[in-house]
């Protein structure tokens, strides 16, 4: 039954049942579970080793160092150096996107289902809610951009050149889809529909994923106050990603929301200074300890409203930008 309310909650509760529904075309007991996440992460800690330690074959290649043997390797191994470049983000994007082949690997081997499953309930990705979602989120992020100035006006221009910069997008965003929708395949998709296939109260299956989620981005370095203030913001963002998928029984919305913020962090406007190699722009790292408590609250604050806008364009019935899906 549909209702004319602007999030129509009967019809997303239908669109995510039919979603979880899927995870019970194949075996899906708790033990298996629990063996497809341990499959997960040792192919994703496998594929990150091997990433990083190619990465740094091709730092020595490009500094004129041919030839090398594993020991050049190891010696010239630098995790915080290799990511302070271009070519060190692309290679810690593309670890996290061997969550593509980890699912699909836990899916096919332990669950015996296709991946397409995860896609959502028509079981393929939504590519005109993807477009819209990271449209929507990258603008949201750069028209409330100014509020981030006023918190803290301490931005500078990063070291890399605009020509560098424009060459290097090109790679840097099949790198950024690519992180961003495995993380949205593994979490979002796989371990919140499996476990919603077992467990009827989102304090299990909505929970569980979330609070992985928020503890492998939660980066504890500087003040108390910005922890906490870095650890609301990245609850909400992962929460926001769930209210998408529900609202549409659809990954892609997830994913391009992902995706386009993303992009923002990573290649406009950073925050990180061991992921902002690519970024043109740089604020007062996270991990400062000079931040302030008002600033910390501001900080959080400014984060859920990015947040919460997205979300009303996205899914509110009188948005103009209301995802396709839904309209």
């Amino acid at each position: 039954m549909r209702v004319d309310k602007s999030l129509d909650i009967p019809m997303r509760e239908s669109r995510f049942a039919a979603y979880v529904d899927a995870a019970r075309n194949g075996k899906n007991a708790l033990w298996r579970i629990v063996l497809a996440v341990t499959v997960i992460a040792v192919v994703w800690v496998v594929a990150s080793v091997a990433l990083f330690f190619a990465g740094v074959a091709a730092t020595l290649v490009r500094d004129g160092y041919w030839p090398f043997g594993l020991d050049e390797i190891f010696e010239a191994f630098d995790y915080k150096a290799l990511v302070a470049t271009p070519l060190g983000t692309v290679a810690m994007l593309l670890a996290v996107a061997s969550l593509w082949i980890a699912v699909w690997l836990a899916l096919k081997i332990v669950h015996r289902r296709s991946i397409r499953d995860l896609f959502g309930i028509e079981r393929r990705l939504n590519w005109p809610d993807f477009v819209r979602s990271t449209i929507v989120t990258l603008v949201v992020g750069i028209a409330l951009g100014p509020i981030a100035l006023l918190i803290d006006p301490t931005v500078v221009r990063t070291s890399i050149s605009f020509m560098d910069w424009l060459a290097v997008v090109p790679l840097m965003l099949v790198a950024l889809f690519l992180q961003t929708s495995a993380e949205e395949i593994a979490f979002r998709g796989y371990l919140q529909q499996a476990l919603a296939a077992r467990f009827a109260t989102p304090i299990i299956w909505l929970g569980l994923p979330t609070m992985l989620f928020t503890l492998l981005h939660w980066h504890g370095e500087g003040t108390t106050a910005m922890n906490f203030a870095g650890l609301f913001i990245i609850l909400g963002f992962s929460l926001s990603m769930t209210w998408l998928l529900t609202a549409s029984g659809n990954l892609a919305a997830a994913m391009g929301a992902h995706f386009g913020n993303n992009i923002g962090v990573l290649l406009l406007f950073t925050y990180e200074p061991d992921l902002g190699a690519a970024a043109l722009f740089m604020g007062r790292a996270v991990s400062d300890p000079n931040w302030t408590v008002p600033q910390a609250v501001m900080f959080g604050l400014y984060g859920v409203l990015v947040i919460a806008v997205t979300q009303v364009l996205l899914l509110h019935r009188a948005s103009p930008v209301r995802l396709r899906s839904l309209s």
